[in-house]
């Protein structure tokens, strides 16, 4: 058997009429055809299990060049609390080995008043050493858009950080499209680089005079907010969650157990938060690491959830931009769809700007078919159509994708 159903995870239930749902007419030009993938006499392919993780870290490893830890594989797959990821494998019959892997994260969201499993997209790999790589790599992804919904019950997938090369191809093999784009502002917060790239070494000693002016001039958001740094995600998350996520279209789940697992427990980076209260009860959040790109320390955002409130928002900016300055970070950055509220509030701040060393984030989505893509129940479709426009029905932020994870 080529794909063999060994998942004890339930499929989705098939619709008992497809027939006359404008919804689905909607959808099924956006359908990729995927084929089930056949064994060869030296190669097999599976559904990827638990067991596989060894295997699969293994040849990640081997194509990317790193050294992660099998527990950070586990972490970032098999310890989310949405549930076990979904993917295919292919490995030689011979000696065991995988040679090819596509693996996603399952990710849970919130669209037309339910929720709603999606597939992050996050690591396809093949053996370089395997000839015919690209012929195994697109039987493998093949087979995901079938495992996918048809064993793990997964109806879409997206991904953030797409090059044009992946878009490209993934547009053309299994329906990829591009459904939002982030761009990064940035504020600065040190004249260090600024000064040693004009006048150098000198530029050290002026630095931080010239930075208690830069300082001096930021205005601090009067809303009547209580704003602190926490290291836990209490209960009041998870009424936080429920109260705001009606507010979009689509959005991907944030309660106490969610944001734990994707931020503290993080084996690969530190993060940061900060909540602002009002009168004791929680207005939102916002979630940040502080890193170095290409030598330069910066502060990036993550995650948010403010419920519309601009002054929300634009208080816990505030105290972001303030702690990471207070750690010597170079610039504070926002990755925000151009006009949203998000948006125009990082414009709001003095010394922002579009960041020139970050590319514009498109994030890509695409439909699972599965075997039977016009047997799916009914609400699928719905949901599909729903996800599908994108834009600005989508509440996203880089957090929602495995930023650099």
């Amino acid at each position: 058997m080529a794909c063999p159903l060994d998942s004890n995870l339930n499929p989705l239930p098939v619709s008992e009429s497809p027939a006359e749902n404008p919804f689905l007419e909607r959808i099924k030009p956006y359908f990729p055809k995927p084929r089930q993938p056949k064994d060869s006499e030296t190669i097999e392919y599976r559904h990827a299990s638990r067991e596989d993780g060894a295997a699969i870290n293994g040849l990640y490893n081997k194509v990317f060049q790193e050294n992660r830890s099998l527990e950070h594989y586990m972490w970032k797959y098999w310890d989310n609390p949405a549930g076990p990821p979904t993917g295919m494998l292919a490995r030689e019959k011979a000696t065991g080995n995988c040679v090819a892997t596509g693996i996603a994260q399952r990710r849970i969201g919130w669209v037309n008043g339910h929720e709603t499993f999606g597939a992050l997209m996050c690591e396809s790999a093949t053996d370089p050493d395997m000839r015919g790589g690209g012929r195994l790599w697109r039987e493998v992804m093949s087979g995901f858009a079938i495992v996918s919904v048809d064993i793990d019950g997964i109806p879409w997938g997206y991904g953030g950080q797409s090059s044009e090369d992946v878009i490209k191809i993934g547009k053309r093999w299994f329906g990829y499209n591009v459904i939002l784009e982030l761009v990064t502002w940035e504020i600065r917060l040190s004249s260090l680089a600024l000064l040693q790239r004009r006048i150098g070494k000198l530029g050290r000693v002026l630095a931080p005079i010239a930075d208690l002016f830069l300082r001096a001039r930021w205005r601090k958001p009067k809303f009547g907010l209580q704003v602190q740094e926490v290291s836990k995600f209490c209960s009041d998350y998870d009424e936080l969650w429920e109260r705001y996520r009606d507010l979009y279209r689509f959005s991907f789940k944030r309660n106490a157990e969610t944001l734990t697992w994707r931020y503290f427990d993080n084996p690969a980076w530190d993060h940061r938060v900060v909540e602002a209260r009002e009168d004791g009860k929680l207005m939102g959040f916002m979630v940040w690491r502080e890193w170095s790109d290409n030598g330069v320390k910066v502060a990036t955002v993550l995650d948010v959830w403010h419920g519309r409130n601009k002054g929300v928002l634009q208080t816990l900016i505030d105290a972001c931009r303030r702690k990471s300055s207070a750690q010597g970070c170079a610039f504070f950055r926002f990755a925000a769809q151009e006009n949203s509220l998000e948006w125009d509030a990082m414009q709001e701040f003095r010394s922002g700007r579009k960041s020139p060393y970050v590319e514009v984030d498109k994030i890509i989505w695409t439909p699972s078919p599965g075997l039977t893509p016009l047997e799916q129940p009914a609400q699928i479709y719905e949901d599909l159509c729903a996800l599908m426009d994108g834009g600005a029905d989508w509440f996203y932020t880089q957090g929602d994708c495995d930023f650099r994870d």
